[in-house]
Formats: C-alpha cells, structure tokens, sequence
C-alpha cells in the first residue's frame, strides 16, 4: 500500500490501527463495569476500582507479547478499561466531603491491587523475568 511519499505495509501499520479499536473496546467494558456496580450494589466507584485492577492483569497478560499485542490490549484495550483521570476526579470530590475512607481504598488500596493484578498478569502470560 502506497500512502503519500511513502510506502508502508499491514504490518506496520497493524498496531496504529489496532490500539483505537482496543480502547473502544476497552471503553465500553470500563462503562459495563461502572453500571453494573451502581446497579447491584449502589457503588459506582468500585466499578470503577475493578475496571483499574483488571486493565492492569490485561497489561501484565500482554506485555511482551510483541508491537500488535502491545497495541491492542496494552495501549488499547487496558489504557481505555483504566481509568485513571476519573479515579484523580472522584479522589478530588472525596477530599472535598471529607470521605477519607474512599481515599485510602481507591488511592492506596487500588494502586497496590493494580500493582498486583499486573504482576500476575505478567506471571500468568510468561512475561515475567
């Protein structure tokens, strides 16, 4: 395929063309994760703690896994599953109530779990060295 001066192939363009559709991907799991805690247990917040832990076992299960699958589950499916920006946010709402409690699981507690959950990913998808 010709583009502009340059010619490029499949492979080469595969991981630009793969990581947008793993964050839709991603995306769209990270909303099922966040409506479904509010509507069993009235608690969106661990919908969004779980959708941090288990971007992060799917980052640690595709690392190493070479530039496709490093676009597609790292870049793209785990990057738009996390939600980082939102956890900073609600972090802020939390300071401001006063709700210390929240604050120590979401931001201690979920990024030692996050911590974790890659770690095993790794182990599990032998990325581990």
């Amino acid at each position: 395929m010709t583009i502009a001066a340059g010619e490029f192939e499949l492979p080469t363009l595969a991981p630009a063309l793969l990581a947008p559709l793993g964050t839709a991907l991603g995306a769209v799991v990270r909303d099922q994760f966040v409506r479904g805690a509010r509507a069993g247990l009235a608690r969106a917040d661990l919908g969004l703690a779980a959708a941090q832990v288990t971007a992060c076992l799917v980052a640690g299960l595709c690392a190493g896994g070479g530039a496709v699958a490093a676009a597609l589950c790292v870049a793209g499916f785990a990057g738009g599953l996390s939600t980082w920006s939102s956890l900073a946010v609600e972090t802020v709402g939390w300071w401001r109530a006063r709700r210390w409690g929240l604050i120590a699981f979401h931001v201690a507690g979920v990024l030692v779990l996050s911590f974790a959950a890659f770690l095993a990913g790794r182990a599990l998808g032998g990325g581990a060295s």
